[in-house]
């Protein structure tokens, strides 16, 4: 490697390292039974409805993706037209191959020439990683009680300001940034700004203080763009599509950034049929939230700390023990969790939240392993 010319960006990007899956932990450790609630995965699997369109497309598999693609952006405004009015069409949309590919067409956009990209900490550390991946700088300021702090993002915004980020609800720590905070907020933007609302986990947001962010796409703002998917509420992480939602304009622009055939026909199908999946949605969400009130009662009884979450996870800060020896404690007892390290939090961990039965193991295995 020591002739050839690197890119300097690159040198300067960590890997992004997700969470443990299921195989290699059977394989470490000599188990059957493990339980993977590390990565935020919807526990009740896709909807029926989706596996179908799935494999009925995969017949066509040696062909290149036709009109699907076309068909889940008028499949998704018909959706959103039924709860916000008549006022979405196919071009509002663009898919991607999960969220991670779009975030990177926005950085890839936007970010050249050293433009600044700003976030708050803690938050999903692709922000970073590709704002500087593609040649921009990274500016993070401080969270707020584990929250996004718009107001330090707003006061850091400069003549170079190009992105800002906005995980809602935010990971890791699972919390909102409310409506009237986020109205503030824009008032503070200058039109040079792209602002980006990652709500990929708007689904289990129960507030009734939530930001309605495509009001901002509805009345013409070009730089302002939604982010949402299917992995989380929709139980699809593996067949990586999400989509992003902002006036035609700006997706006609990210369409320059978008590689060629970026999501297959079978995964663009088995999306437009989970949309149809109402009741599937709905039990997921309900399970979600009766069980997150059972895992606060469980850390509660171990007199663990929790940040409240409008989401499918939990975060747990400031705890009494090493995160090293609580992670591998977990491992031993076939329970994944997410040591939060990687999110520049050596001492906390995020938990999934699983079906009952999950929740319950998961639960005696931390007791187990704060009681050693």
């Amino acid at each position: 490697m020591k002739n050839l010319r690197l890119n300097p960006h690159l040198l300067t990007v960590p890997a992004y390292i997700g969470g443990k899956p299921i195989e290699e932990v059977q394989e470490e450790y000599g188990l059957t039974d493990v339980v993977k609630l590390g990565s935020n995965e919807n526990p009740l699997g896709p909807s029926p409805l989706a596996v179908a369109a799935f494999e009925d497309a995969l017949k066509n598999g040696h062909r290149y993706p036709g009109v699907a693609d076309k068909h889940l952006r008028l499949k998704l405004a018909c959706y959103y037209n039924a709860h916000d009015g008549n006022t979405f069409n196919e071009n509002n949309f663009m898919t991607g191959n999960g969220l991670s590919d779009i975030l990177r067409m926005i950085a890839h956009a936007f970010l050249f020439d050293g433009g600044e990209a700003i976030y708050c900490d803690p938050t999903f550390p692709l922000y970073p990683i590709f704002t500087k991946m593609l040649g921009g700088v990274a500016v993070a300021t401080t969270h707020d009680r584990y929250r996004y702090n718009l107001r330090a993002i707003a006061d850091a915004i400069t003549d170079n300001t190009r992105v800002i980020f906005i995980c809602n609800p935010n990971n890791p720590t699972g919390t909102i940034v409310t409506r009237d905070e986020v109205a503030a907020f824009m008032q503070r933007v200058p039109s040079t700004a792209v602002v980006v609302f990652d709500e990929s986990y708007c689904d289990f947001a129960d507030g009734s203080d939530f930001p309605n962010t495509l009001d901002y796409v509805k009345n013409g703002k070009d730089n302002v763009i939604v982010l949402r998917g299917f992995s989380k509420s929709y139980g699809m992480a593996n067949l990586r599509i999400g989509y992003a939602i902002a006036t035609h304009a700006m997706t006609h622009y990210l369409q320059h950034a978008q590689i060629v055939f970026n999501t297959g026909e079978p995964i663009l199908r088995a999306a437009a049929a989970a949309l149809d999946d109402h009741a599937h949605l709905q039990a997921t969400k309900e399970l979600i939230a009766r069980e997150r009130e059972f895992l606060y009662q469980g850390f509660s009884d171990l007199d663990l700390t929790y940040v409240p979450s409008q989401t499918n996870f939990i975060l747990l800060v400031d705890l009494p023990c090493d995160v090293k020896n609580l992670n591998e404690g977990m491992l031993r007892r076939g329970v994944i969790i997410r040591p939060m390290a990687g999110f520049g939090m050596p001492n906390a961990v995020r938990v999934t939240v699983g079906t009952h039965d999950q929740n319950e193991k998961m639960l005696n295995a931390m007791r187990d392993v704060l009681a050693d």
